[in-house]
């Protein structure tokens, strides 16, 4: 059974999961992972910039098909160390983002979702453990297509409980 590497918290009056990993690879190529379109491509879905405008798009690929694309606004960008960004689709929005700290022998991942009001965490949580394990897999040039869902959802629900003080 997988264990859980995060859990949902309060901050700044917010409800967030924030999950934490160890990788064994530099913070640059980390940071890769998470920011190079070929990249994402291997592991989560299609990034897509309109070099006209700008604009950058955002599509889960689920089972080799693509969802709808979100929009992708960086709010907040230091490589390779940290990103925050904004998703925004038909169904509302999102605020995540990552730290990747240096570590001995590798470097610490710290990826977090800002919750809304109508936002199980207990859903969101394995969710998201399931595709930094994706992300982890690729960057280890292992195959991200042999981490099952399964292993995640509904084992690791519990663990994304609601946060302390959350409604």
């Amino acid at each position: 059974m997988r264990e859980a590497h995060g859990s949902t918290q309060m901050h700044e009056g917010k409800s967030r999961i924030v999950i934490t990993r160890f990788v064994e690879v530099t913070p640059q190529r980390l940071w890769e992972t998470f920011t190079d379109a070929t990249a994402l491509a291997g592991w989560i879905g299609v990034l897509r910039t309109d070099e006209a405008t700008g604009k950058r798009t955002f599509s889960m690929l689920e089972g080799g098909a693509e969802s709808d694309p979100e929009e992708l606004d960086i709010t907040r960008c230091r490589a390779p160390h940290e990103l925050e960004y904004t998703t925004t689709s038909k169904f509302g929005g999102w605020g995540m983002g990552l730290v990747i700290r240096p570590a001995a022998g590798g470097c610490e991942l710290e990826f977090h979702q800002v919750l809304g009001d109508a936002d199980d965490p207990r859903n969101m949580g394995p969710g998201w453990e399931y595709y930094m394990q994706r992300a982890i897999a690729h960057t280890l040039g292992e195959n991200p297509d042999e981490v099952a869902w399964d292993e995640f959802y509904p084992a690791l629900a519990d663990a994304y409980a609601a946060a302390p003080g959350q409604q």
